[in-house]
């Protein structure tokens, strides 16, 4: 028949399954909970957050704490600072070393790709967070997720079923049915393979870019989370996930 799959077809579409899960795994472990001796997002986060304002700090749920929009200078400093801080993570071991065997999770992505995801998320739902959004809600997560594995904004809404021109909060995401998230995982899974899968980890390798110890280093990759970081706070800002015109060209994947 015309749509079976063959036996090479089935097996990218398993890998990209189980890669799809793993990511989602990852984005859950380490945005709501922290992995090890690694704090999760809103920790960190709110760590850094209450670092800049000093005594004037309050945590979340205090009746007293200011608004994202009243706070908007500190955390406009604070998220520059947590990208900065990730900058410098992908090139460290003591990150990686926290995450154990969650980055050998039967996936295909080498782990060194697999730290560069775990960091970029760690990140990325930490932005999410200061920017009002919920980490705890698994379709929070997912948008974050896509963000940090280094998937446009166009992407992100085409996922969605959004168009570029509409603003895209949280209550919308919320009204969208789990099946569609799981979809959208399996999505994730099948940039993720397509982009960091053996073959290309093989070229990289054969190019003799280092990798010290299986830890992301170098300034490909620090430049890739900057990158992110840069693209996952322009977009969530307020409460709307929206593409400028500018964004337009250019920014399909971080390289």
């Amino acid at each position: 028949m015309a749509d079976e799959k063959t036996p090479d077809e089935g097996a990218a579409e398993g890998m990209a399954e189980r890669t799809g899960r793993w990511a989602a795994e990852l984005a859950e472990r380490v945005m709501v909970n922290g992995v090890g001796p690694i704090t999760g997002s809103v920790t960190w986060a709110e760590d850094r957050l209450s670092r800049r304002q000093g005594a004037d700090y309050r945590a979340p749920g205090d009746e007293e704490r200011r608004s994202p929009e009243d706070m908007k200078d500190d955390i406009d400093a604070v998220i520059a600072r947590l990208i900065k801080e990730s900058v410098a993570a992908a090139g460290t071991q003591g990150f990686v070393t926290g995450l154990g065997g969650l980055l050998t999770a039967g996936v295909t992505l080498p782990a060194n790709v697999a730290a560069s995801v775990a960091i970029n998320m760690r990140m990325a739902g930490s932005i999410a967070h200061l920017r009002g959004w919920d980490v705890h809600d698994p379709h929070v997560r997912t948008v974050a997720m896509m963000l940090a594995i280094g998937m446009s904004t166009q992407n992100v809404l085409a996922a969605f079923g959004v168009k570029v021109s509409q603003k895209f909060g949280q209550q919308m995401i919320k009204k969208i049915p789990m099946a569609v998230i799981h979809a959208i995982n399996k999505k994730v899974g099948f940039h993720l393979v397509a982009k960091h899968g053996t073959k290309r980890a093989a070229v990289t390798l054969a190019k003799g870019i280092p990798i010290l110890g299986g830890i992301v280093g170098g300034a490909v990759d620090a430049g890739a989370t900057a990158v992110i970081g840069r693209v996952t706070d322009k977009a969530l800002r307020g409460d709307a996930l929206r593409v400028e015109p500018e964004d337009e060209t250019g920014t399909e994947e971080t390289k």
